[in-house]
């Protein structure tokens, strides 16, 4: 992870004011980028482009872009942004604001042509004018427009289930008590730094003596649910090391006390260079000394999907994930389920899982998946995947069938002390999978409030803020005494205090699938053969069609009148799309294949 520096100026742009009270849902409210007006040192240049809308777009450069938008209402509204990023650019991240609060980041994927991708699901605006900033962050973008329109649920559609055949029994109660308090309240915790007393011998730690969970006991009169520990030093080139050992051994035994107490351990793997040649697990271009250069390419064949079995480095990862699966087995025997968090943070590259791309690493994460479950028979862990807001993100996903949450991993940068509800990047995150998986804030610096993220339907499972000055008071005050009072003494954030333990827990029949609701006024059927979509309505009017690859990136859009229309394809790739219809008092949204 990285920090960068905000420039102190800004563009300002400025939108009409829509005349009806409500959207209509064929004219969203657009923003050119060229309508700005350039102040201070002029770090934005405005371009023309006969390619962008109204001939010109705005190369940000180093520079911030802030739009004065006017919405007729008070809500909540999705946000799109229409933009141009070389692939030689690589992949870039611009930080979001809405008036003046931080609200997020926007993902920006590589293409050379312009494109609408969907750059917040839901942010609330106030009717009348509100400002939205595109901050530089990881800049160099060619911004075209932004648009807003109307917010529109989708539904949810999860598994009662987790992905591990034959889960143990506390591995059932462990997915059921997160399913069932899902989208209702959301389930406290921290990361840990050091798991045992600083006494020589490596003694476990408890709730009362580690450092971050008593702090926070402290300023709030409460203990977390979720307990982070890390098996940072259960692998690696020292890992034979009395000190190292114990870390392991202790964090093992924490995570034992954590469950008996009713609480919920959850563990990542920084997986250290499997060659034993560096005590490292970043990569040279996350800028961190020391770093290996251990590639995955060199275990794997990327072009023919095999491993290359006989492979030194095939067999150093073996070794790797069987001590680790051992380990794991320790706390299946005594009954402990676990959030099993492996190969985070995977598309950043900053960690030598993702430095080969996309397919090594899901390739990677299923031959894990293969050797716990299926040959150590490790059936006690709850699988979570940590995503990015990236167009490509589900290229990263190794899949439904082996992930049961989804998580993401939040820090502002530039730090600072914000804890607002996050709820753009929870939508964007829910929508990337289609709401079939749970949504968690499974690492982060501020604590996001409870009575925001209740608001705004912001429903994180859990949250877990990095350990250190990230959890306690500090330079940044990401987190302090008087956030955590805030965070902890609220009815919607679930305490250790408010568990039942685990034996104790009853399973509980949850209706998990939810479906769209129904729109008397208007029936519609759509049929799709080869390159044609054919629309059929049951009442005339003014109809909005959109196309929208999986990612959420807008396709394509047509108004369509009267009751039927045909639309051609060609110019859309094969593949599965999700197509919106929008009119006069209904919507609908259906997948669709393309062929």
């Amino acid at each position: 992870m990285r920090c960068f520096k905000l420039a102190n100026w800004a563009v300002t742009a400025t939108v009409a004011t829509l005349a009806t009270t409500a959207f209509a849902a064929s004219t969203p409210i657009r923003a050119e980028a060229e309508n700005a007006v350039l102040e201070n040192d002029h770090k934005v240049v405005v371009t023309e482009d006969a390619k962008a809308s109204g001939g010109k777009y705005v190369a940000m450069k180093e520079g911030d872009l802030e739009f004065k938008v006017t919405v007729p209402a008070t809500g909540y509204y999705t946000l799109w942004a229409n933009y141009q990023l070389p692939t030689e650019s690589g992949s870039k991240i611009q930080n979001l604001t809405v008036n003046g609060v931080s609200a997020g980041q926007i993902s920006f994927g590589t293409s050379d042509d312009f494109k609408t991708i969907k750059g917040a699901g839901k942010i609330k605006l106030t009717a009348g004018e509100n400002k939205i900033g595109i901050v530089h962050s990881w800049g160099w973008v060619n911004l075209d427009y932004i648009e807003l329109t109307e917010y529109e649920a989708s539904p949810w559609s999860l598994s009662p289930t987790p992905v591990t055949p034959e889960p143990t029994e506390s591995a059932q109660k462990l997915y059921n008590f997160l399913l069932n308090n899902f989208g209702k309240r959301v389930i406290s915790g921290v990361m840990t730094e050091r798991p045992f007393e600083n006494n020589g011998q490596y003694t476990p730690q408890d709730y009362n003596t580690q450092t971050e969970l008593s702090y926070i006991y402290k300023a709030s009169g409460k203990n977390v649910v979720l307990v982070g520990f890390d098996f940072l030093h259960a692998s690696g080139k020292n890992s034979d090391q009395q000190w190292y050992q114990g870390y392991t051994h202790a964090s093992l035994e924490m995570a034992k006390t954590v469950w008996k107490a009713g609480g919920i351990p959850q563990i990542n793997w920084h997986w250290k260079d499997p060659m034993h040649e560096v005590e490292a697990f970043y990569t040279k271009s996350s800028g961190n000394d020391p770093y290996t250069t251990f590639s995955i390419g060199l275990a794997y064949d990327e072009a023919s999907g095999k491993w290359k079995t006989e492979s030194d480095e095939y067999k150093a990862i073996m070794r790797d994930m069987n001590m680790i699966a051992d380990s794991l087995l320790t706390l299946q025997k005594e009954g402990v389920a676990v959030l099993w968090r492996p190969l985070h943070e995977a598309s950043g590259k900053w960690f030598w899982w993702g430095t080969d791309g996309a397919k090594p690493c899901v390739a990677l994460y299923k031959l894990m998946f293969d050797l716990f479950v299926n040959q150590k028979g490790l059936h006690n862990l709850i699988w979570v995947w940590t995503t990015d807001e990236a167009t490509d993100a589900l290229d990263w996903y190794p899949g439904d069938e082996f992930v049961d949450v989804v998580g993401r991993d939040y820090y502002y940068y530039p730090r600072e002390s914000n804890h607002s509800s996050l709820v753009g990047s929870f939508e964007t995150v829910k929508e990337i999978f289609g709401g079939k998986k749970i949504v968690t804030l499974s690492e982060n610096g501020s604590v996001p409030y409870p009575d925001e993220m209740k608001a705004d339907g912001a429903n994180w499972s859990w949250f877990m803020p990095w350990y250190g000055d990230y959890a306690m008071e500090g330079w940044a005050n990401d987190n302090n005494a008087e956030s955590w009072n805030i965070v902890m003494n609220n009815d919607y954030t679930i305490t250790l205090e408010d568990m039942p333990g685990w034996d104790k827990y009853q399973i509980v029949d949850i209706p998990v699938k939810i479906k769209n609701s129904s729109f008397p006024q208007q029936n519609a059927k759509i049929f799709v053969s080869g390159k044609n979509l054919q629309l059929v309505l049951s009442k005339t009017g003014n109809t909005h069609v959109a196309l929208f690859d999986m990612q959420g990136n807008q396709i394509m859009s047509k108004n369509v009148s009267g009751t039927s229309a045909n639309i051609n394809l060609n110019s859309i790739p094969a593949g599965q799309y999700i197509i919106q219809i929008r009119g006069n008092g209904f919507s609908r949204k259906s997948k669709v294949q393309i062929k």
